[in-house]
């Protein structure tokens, strides 16, 4: 079955189509086949998902688990570096608060008059005036003038630009619009420092302010004193005049019946006003009675109150409301809002409407000449109201207005006081109540004067300065700790994995090996076997890897074998596409695997540039493959038994540039087939397939190869690479293996290692590690 997007099926990977009764095998490419789709435009197909997929959560996973020392190492160093610097890009701030108490008036509370109180704008406007004295220029000039403010480091950090500064930083405001004002800085400056700043500059304003305040008040009591005496004076004239007035009539009549009769005049003349306003009030309940009777709007709503009584309205509307719910119906049913029956609906609709408005009109036209036509009840019994209440009314205007002509004619017949008399005496009261008004307020100046020294002798706060200072300036704890250490190290945490995806995303552009589902589902290549991560040493002993790497590889060799059987498989090839992938391991123990199964095996040692079967079997490198390309010596003297039975070695001789150019050639043919004649099987340990061209060129000569990949280290892409240069070569891919899969030992396996089963399997025998 094809992948998306590749170039290759999977059946024609490991089954590619092998001409028959070929005579030679010369390096001749495979036909394409037929299900891979044509280029167009001269592009050619992608490749398979797994070559141009993006990265995933599984790649990254995968990539950091490879790099996931180095993930963590550069993550912790880079993380660490953004958090110190976000750590000193946002500093610790301190808050400085001082509170002060603004009086909108002077003098205790005890003394306010509630009429002269000031009114909300006048409080805004006073509070105005408190925030701009406060940071205004003639304030801070005066608290940067003291030395030991102008010496401080938090000041001289702002050298040339001090008053900007105070000005900017300073929050000044009324919480809650009441009388206290909060003076508040926070900034990055030395906590204690500002705590002596914030106070001079509260002390520098307390004092500007209380010295204009005391200087008005001196003011104001010096103008009080002076309206008083001259007060006095006046009152004191007066009095003198009215004794010489009192001395010229004689003795003042002490008359009681005359102040008895103009107390009953002014209670006569106050009913009279009362029953004269009440006169005024009935005028008024009448005009509003007739003009509610005669209201539109009344009529209106009786009009519209019969209207929904009506029942001919009413069924209009019935009718109405049916065909309107029919033709809502119709419009989400039909598909056509526009047919005959939607048609009819809506002129039946106009029609009943008409016929509706045209009943309505009529009926309210009958109801309006017949409620105007009915007699007004209310305003009736409003009429009447207003003549019993008039009548009543005019009575006693006329009785309080005869008792006050009889009680102002008896007053004069006894006779009254003279008028200018009686004016002088009013004057006198009069400037009596100045007087006593201005001599309170002067003691309640002098009272708070005395208070307010009293208490500034014994170190308090003055309750009748306008400006007290409820609390000094003091830090408050900081409120942006918390916030450091969480951008801090949210920063560290956020650069630490953006660090740790960077090194997973370069990891990624080589795209390595994550698993045996790569080869298989990704690239299309079977997997024959999967295993441990191993050592040519670790296959020598007897350790529990070399019993799974043994089981492992039979399984190798049984699929082999039964491909074997069915298309005469003999001369098999392993190679890879990179060099460290597991080759060498993988072909001696297949070939070892085929030897326990009873079969006469060959191992040839192909990578003549870089051998490594001779140590393995501790046997001489000379004599080899490349002695019999240049025809030094015969096959069969190149040939060596080993110590494993039905194993032989063919090692890969001293090579040079004549056995290199010998294997290309059509020479190495006839070698392999004396071979196939005196062997079951072959087994070519060969070189990577990228890079050189020997395992290109023996390729002609084999039956099948075996791709050996090892996990986290072969390259996705030049996996794909190598089998498509081999399936371009006419080679068989087979199948692959998959090297360093973390792999848990089955039970049975460790039974039998345990029981010493396979102690007396074969073993290959190492005289240096490689």
């Amino acid at each position: 079955m094809a992948r998306d997007g590749a170039d290759i099926s999977e059946s024609e990977v490991i089954y590619p189509p092998a001409p028959e009764a070929s005579p030679s095998r010369a390096l001749v490419a495979s036909p394409a086949p037929s299900n891979v789709p044509a280029t167009f435009g001269g592009f050619a197909p992608r490749g398979p998902e797994i070559l141009t997929g993006g990265f995933n959560q599984t790649w990254m996973t995968h990539c950091l688990r490879r790099r996931w020392l180095m993930a963590i190492l550069m993550g912790l160093l880079v993380g660490a570096g953004a958090a110190g610097a976000l750590w000193w890009a946002f500093p610790e701030t301190s808050t400085i608060t001082a509170y002060l108490k603004v009086r909108s008036k002077l003098g205790s509370d005890v003394f306010d008059n509630q009429s002269e109180r000031l009114t909300p704008q006048d409080v805004q406007r006073q509070a105005m005036n408190h925030l701009t004295l406060l940071k205004s220029p003639l304030v801070l000039d005066a608290v940067l003038q003291q030395g030991d403010i102008a010496n401080l480091d938090a000041v001289r950090a702002h050298q040339g630009q001090e008053i900007n500064w105070l000005t900017d930083e300073l929050r000044v405001t009324f919480p809650g619009d009441g009388e206290i004002l909060e003076v508040r800085y926070e900034g990055e400056e030395d906590a204690d420092q500002m705590v002596k700043v914030v106070d001079a500059v509260v002390k520098a304003y307390q004092e500007k302010v209380l010295l204009q305040d005391r200087l008005l008040a001196a003011s104001t009591q010096a103008d009080l004193r002076q309206v008083l005496s001259d007060t006095n004076k006046r009152l004191e004239t007066r009095l003198n005049d009215l004794k010489e007035q009192s001395a010229k009539m004689g003795t003042q009549r002490e008359d009681v019946e005359i102040p008895q009769l103009m107390n009953e005049i002014k209670n006569t003349e106050n009913l009279l006003a009362k029953a004269q306003e009440d006169k005024v009030n009935l005028e008024v309940f009448k005009q509003l009675a007739v003009e509610g009777a005669n209201s539109r709007t009344l009529v209106d709503q009786a009009v519209a109150m019969e209207l929904e009584k009506d029942p001919s309205i009413n069924m209009y509307k019935e009718k109405l409301f049916q065909l309107q719910s029919d033709l809502q119906s119709k419009l989400s049913t039909s598909k056509n809002p526009n047919s005959s029956q939607i048609k009819q609906l809506r002129a039946n609709i106009q029609q009943i409407e008409t016929q509706m408005a045209q009943q309505q009109a009529e009926a309210e036209r009958t109801l309006r000449d017949k409620i105007s036509k009915m007699p007004n009840e209310a305003l009736r019994s409003a009429i009447v109201e207003y003549n019993i209440r008039f009548k009543s009314i005019e009575t006693s205007i006329a009785k309080y207005q005869k008792e006050l002509d009889a009680a102002r004619t008896k007053l004069l017949a006894l006779g009254v006081r003279d008028p200018q008399h009686e004016m002088l005496e009013a004057n006198i009261d009069s400037e009596k109540q100045i007087a006593g008004s201005l001599q309170e307020k002067v003691l309640q100046w002098q009272v708070m004067n005395e208070a307010r020294e009293r208490q500034e002798r014994a170190g308090g706060v003055s309750d009748f300065d306008k400006v007290t200072v409820m609390q000094k300036a003091t830090r408050l704890p900081s409120d942006n700790k918390l916030q450091r250490v969480a951008i801090a190290g949210m920063g560290g945490l956020v650069a630490m994995a953006l660090t740790c995806y960077g090194v997973a995303l370069l990891d990624f552009r080589h795209r390595r090996l994550n698993g045996a589902a790569d080869i298989d589902e990704g690239l299309g290549v079977r997997v024959l076997g999967i295993l441990p991560s191993t050592s040519l040493k670790a296959l020598t002993g007897s350790s529990l890897v070399a019993t799974q790497v043994a089981e492992a590889i039979d399984n190798v060799r049984a699929t082999l074998m039964h491909d074997a059987a069915a298309a005469g498989r003999q001369v098999i090839m392993v190679t890879s596409s990179g060099t460290m992938e597991g080759n060498t391991v993988v072909a001696s123990s297949l070939a070892l695997s085929f030897a326990r199964a009873g079969r006469r095996t060959l191992l040839v040692d192909g990578d003549l540039r870089a051998p490594a079967l001779h140590k393995l079997f501790s046997m001489p490198i000379e004599d080899g493959f490349s002695e019999v390309l240049r025809s030094e010596i015969d096959l069969v003297d190149a040939i060596k038994p080993t110590n494993n039975e039905g194993l032989y070695l063919l090692t890969a001789g001293v090579c040079n540039a004549d056995a290199i150019h010998a294997l290309a050639t059509d020479q190495p043919q006839a070698i392999f087939e004396k071979l196939r004649d005196q062997f079951d099987f072959i087994v070519i340990d060969a070189p990577p397939v990228l890079g050189i061209s020997d395992s290109l060129s023996l390729g002609q000569y084999i039956d099948g190869a075996v791709l050996t990949v090892l996990r986290d280290h072969s390259e996705i892409r030049k996996v794909y690479k190598a089998v498509e240069m081999l399936k371009g070569m006419g080679v068989r891919v087979l199948g692959s293996v998959v090297n360093g899969m973390p792999l848990k030992a089955d039970r049975r396996v460790v039974r039998l290692h345990q029981t010493g089963a396979y102690s007396s399997a074969p073993r290959l025998t190492v005289k240096n590690e490689i």
